[in-house]
């Protein structure tokens, strides 16, 4: 998703950053809601680690687990990180700045891709409580609500993930995967994208926007609901490579806020999951497969790493023997 993060950054009006603060959230959890995580993660494969290596006969596989937006901690991870990549034969990314290009062109070009322009708007799909919560949180980002009320609920959800405190400099867009491309192409890597931005977008829209309306409450605490203790929280988690952890307490935070009965929130959280996360890594792994050379570099969305249907345990599917590197 780092392509629609960039660009709503650019779309957003001048002013609306501010210095960055915040608390991490995990440090406030009570024994209760630490031991619930705890257990959710239990049988988490590779729950932790944003570098591993994959080896299957002569082809070894570094999977990078990135962080999209920057952060001055990056500079020393990718100094070190700068042999695997001028060694590499090819970095795969989510998506290459060039095909972001395009994808951003396209949107520009096709409104509709992002905009509701037909049909009711987000304040006659959603219910009165819900759209004032809503519309309350747009303005505080800078988004005035009827603006808010024209946007698809998936794009609406990504923009306010990104809390007010960011500041608004060409560098925020300077995240991990965007620094390990830029000395890929220094050095005169191959890089690649592991799937069409555009197709992501195309699939988030396959779902009819009423679907879309009851899956934001899921999707918003994916993301984080822009709030600095939320950046803050996801930033120290990523740093700490337990990125899967930071999940957990947003499904903890999302079924303790919703009102919907458990097993519903249960249901709707599994959707988002899959449509935002499972089903874009089953897709990467033939691409993963495919690249040129024995000597791969992946860098995606640390998220993508850890579980069942994640990056690296789907690969352990494919007989590649999975080891913890160095981040």
């Amino acid at each position: 998703m780092r392509a629609f993060l960039l660009l709503f950054l650019c779309l957003l009006p001048g002013g609306v950053f501010a210095a960055c603060g915040g608390n991490d959230l995990r440090l406030t959890l009570s024994p209760a809601e630490r031991e619930q995580i705890q257990a959710d993660l239990a049988d988490v494969p590779f729950k932790e680690g944003n570098h591993w290596i994959a080896t299957k006969g002569t082809r070894r596989v570094h999977v990078i687990g990135t962080m999209h937006l920057n952060d001055p901690r990056m500079e020393k991870i990718t100094k070190d990180l700068t042999p695997l990549i001028t060694g590499a034969d090819t970095l795969l990314l989510e998506a290459t700045s060039a095909d972001q290009a395009a994808m951003q062109k396209q949107m520009g070009k096709t409104p509709s891709l992002y905009l509701i322009t037909e049909g009711p708007s987000l304040i006659d799909r959603m219910g009165e409580e819900d759209w004032a919560l809503l519309s309350e949180r747009s303005a505080a980002r800078g988004i005035p609500p009827w603006m808010a009320a024209k946007m698809r609920p998936w794009f609406l959800s990504l923009s306010l993930s990104l809390p007010p405190c960011l500041k608004q400099k060409e560098q925020i867009k300077d995240g991990m995967d965007r620094r390990l491309e830029m000395l890929a192409h220094e050095n005169g890597v191959a890089t690649a994208s592991l799937e069409d931005p555009l197709t992501v977008i195309e699939t988030l829209n396959l779902h009819p926007l009423d679907e879309q309306v009851r899956q934001m409450r899921a999707t918003l605490s994916m993301y984080g609901n822009g709030s600095p203790d939320d950046y803050h929280t996801m930033a120290e988690s990523y740093f700490d490579e337990e990125a899967r952890y930071y999940l957990a307490l947003a499904k903890q935070r999302f079924k303790a806020d919703t009102k919907l009965p458990a097993a519903k929130a249960e249901s709707l959280w599994a959707e988002a999951m899959h449509l935002l996360i499972r089903e874009r890594n089953h897709n990467w792994v033939p691409v993963i497969e495919a690249a040129d050379g024995d000597r791969i570099v992946v860098a995606v969305g640390a998220l993508h790493l850890p579980g069942l249907d994640g990056v690296l345990n789907l690969l352990a599917k494919q007989g590649y023997h999975l080891q913890r590197a160095a981040f």
